[in-house]
């Protein structure tokens, strides 16, 4: 029996649960969805940054902010780090080695690849793609959060208006009422 390391790729399989940490488990984050439209809709060369040994992130505190110490990792996306090698985007180590290696398997055979060239350049392009899906989609975001900002702001003139009608009415209530008085005691 060998006590040398896995070699990457064979690492054993968790015999215990294995806390998911991928974005589909993650509890929506506005601000944090925000944030990440500004990084891809903005992109700066953010430079990855040193770090000891991968920190141990609790899933109930997904997602990390943007800028948290805890993201060291360069990622795919311009201006947003990662808090572990190969991680989500939202915080948290990447998928199992089993996971990736039969998502790579597949990726294989549904482009055909024959060379290690000919992934490098459709993984590029693939990225390329996803990185214009996503820009696109925050796009969409941005001109959805600016209507949202209009009508908010436009409601709340409008409630302004109403409260203004219901004080002016109200003042005519007492005068009506007032003079209602005015007249019954002239009778």
């Amino acid at each position: 029996m060998s006590h040398a390391p896995p070699t990457p790729g064979e690492e054993p399989e968790p015999t215990s649960p294995v806390i998911d940490y991928s974005p589909a488990t993650v509890t929506y984050d506005e601000r944090f969805e925000n944030n990440l439209m500004h990084a891809i809709l903005n992109p700066s060369d953010t430079p990855s940054r040193t770090s000891g040994s991968p920190p141990l992130i609790d899933p109930t505190t997904l997602p990390v902010a943007l800028d948290s110490p805890l993201r060291t990792h360069r990622s795919p996306i311009p201006g947003v780090l990662l808090t572990h090698a190969n991680g989500y985007h939202t915080g948290g180590p990447g998928p199992a080695a089993s996971i990736v290696n039969d998502f790579a398997e597949k990726f294989i055979k549904e482009n055909d690849i024959q060379d290690v060239g000919q992934l490098e350049r459709v993984v590029e392009e693939k990225i390329k793609d996803l990185m214009e899906v996503a820009t696109e989609r925050m796009r969409e975001r941005e001109e959805a959060i600016r209507k949202n900002e209009e009508v908010e702001k436009e409601l709340k003139n409008l409630e302004i208006q109403r409260d203004t009608e219901r004080r002016v009415e109200e003042k005519f209530k007492i005068d009506r009422a007032k003079r209602r008085g005015d007249k019954m005691e002239e009778d």
